[in-house]
């Protein structure tokens, strides 16, 4: 399974280009609103299932790809446990 975070529905890629750049911090309301929580669930449902879970974060989901995996890491951590 490959979950691919990429530019924001209804932006296009140019626009989402110059919100993020220079990519070095998360950019307010760029990201949806739920992106980690549901990424998170996905991710836990594909390892219960038995399927390796990979997730390709862009820049452009939200202003930060490394920042944007941490958000996601801490909610499947949090998920995981329940």
């Amino acid at each position: 399974m490959i979950v691919r975070l990429m530019t924001p529905i209804g932006m296009r890629y140019e626009e989402a280009y110059l919100k993020a750049f220079p990519f070095d911090k998360l950019v307010e309301g760029m990201m949806s609103p739920h992106m980690p929580e549901e990424t998170a669930e996905i991710m836990i449902e594909t390892i219960k299932q038995g399927v390796q879970a990979n997730v390709i974060i862009n820049n452009r989901a939200g202003g930060n790809a490394p920042l944007i995996a941490q958000k996601v890491a801490e909610t499947f951590l949090q998920g995981s446990k329940q």
